[in-house]
């Protein structure tokens, strides 16, 4: 069992970034220039499941402005997006946890860390009866998970629900089957709260779950929880809303209970700091009204890139994503970067070179 990992963060705003120009090749391939316009290669991709819906969106979208940017992304979850970065078989991974000291070591090259969009996870429910909403605090969220609370209307779930007609239904727990960067935040946020669960489980991609029953992804949770009553489990908030489950709202340090939402988990995103390390976090925010179990998504590119083309598109993609793709995760219930924290991605991004040359966007995503 390993022993968790602290997180910590905070934020600051520096809107102006300086890119250098580029050098980049003029190849005449099917991905070079038509008309005068790059228009990107294909890329592969892998990792996590969490930002995989706003994913394909931009990917779908950024083909309108680089044609021959086809973008192909395996959701297989943080651990094994990691894995294929490090192994170089993909053009980009993408993990819900930042790299810890062991993944970086092992890394064969130099890396880019940033983040993309911001979302919540969410402890989400199916009980007959029982309508969204439901508070709970970490101390009691640790016990069901950790099977100590085993029905709904148990006396822990009813002092912080007054007035709420709990049923004695059995309590079935579902979690994460695959490493996930959604479990790291989750166990995370758990251990900061209940010392029991920091001493038996500790936090990370992987744990040895006391109870319950596992699903492959957020979707396979989500799926999980949807056909079972009774069930409890942790997702990222646009994989429950879809799935028309009930959201807990959660007890945050000021003691009030806040429920996930755009503008909730947007509050949350202000405590994000640069570089980004092991222990960079945005849980259990100051701030008023942001929710407890917020989190951002990263992306993992490679600091000097061996295919010019692909770097150029790689480039291209993240600077639009950061910039105007912000506009659109709204409406898939994702939270926008807050424009301090997107700048500050976008100067970590303009470390990235092809062939030790330094690149620039291309007209076409600036203009």
């Amino acid at each position: 069992m390993r022993k968790t990992r602290r997180l910590a963060g905070a934020g600051a705003f520096a809107l102006a970034i300086a890119l250098v120009a580029v050098a980049c090749s003029s190849s005449s391939s099917s991905s070079g220039s038509s008309g005068g316009g790059f228009e990107g290669t294909a890329l592969t991709g892998a990792g996590a499941t969490f930002p995989d819906p706003i994913y394909e969106q931009w990917f779908k979208d950024f083909q309108q402005i680089e044609s021959g940017a086809k973008i192909n992304y395996q959701a297989i979850g943080s651990g094994g997006g990691v894995e294929q970065f490090t192994a170089k078989t993909v053009d980009f991974g993408a993990s819900d946890a930042p790299l810890q000291a062991d993944e970086i070591k092992a890394l064969p090259t130099g890396s880019i860390e940033l983040p993309t969009v911001l979302g919540g996870v969410v402890i989400a429910y199916n009980v007959s009866g029982l309508d969204t909403g439901l508070k709970l605090d970490g101390t009691t969220a640790a016990k069901i998970f950790l099977g100590d609370i085993k029905t709904w209307n148990d006396p822990a779930i009813a002092a912080l629900n007054p007035g709420v007609g709990l049923p004695s239904t059995p309590i079935s727990v579902v979690h994460r089957s695959d490493e996930s960067g959604t479990t790291f935040v989750y166990t995370s946020w758990l251990s900061s709260q209940s010392k029991d669960w920091d001493t038996k489980v500790g936090a990370d991609k992987a744990v040895q779950w006391p109870t319950g029953t596992g699903g492959d992804g957020n979707d396979g949770v989500a799926a999980a929880i949807g056909q079972t009553d009774g069930s409890i489990g942790y997702l990222s908030f646009d994989f429950a809303v879809s799935a028309n489950l009930g959201i807990g709202a959660i007890k945050a340090a000021d003691g009030s209970f806040i429920a996930p939402s755009i503008d909730s988990i947007s509050k949350a995103g202000g405590g994000l700091t640069f570089p980004i390390q092991p222990t960079t976090n945005i849980l259990d925010p100051s701030a008023t009204g942001a929710y407890p179990i917020a989190t951002t998504t990263y992306l993992l590119l490679y600091e000097d890139g061996t295919d010019a083309n692909k770097a150029q598109t790689i480039f291209d993609f993240v600077t639009w994503a950061l910039t105007k793709g912000q506009s659109t995760v709204q409406q898939l219930n994702y939270s926008p970067l807050p424009p301090d924290v997107a700048s500050k991605a976008l100067a970590a991004l303009a470390a990235m070179t092809a062939s030790g040359q330094a690149l620039t966007a291309s007209p076409a995503v600036t203009g």
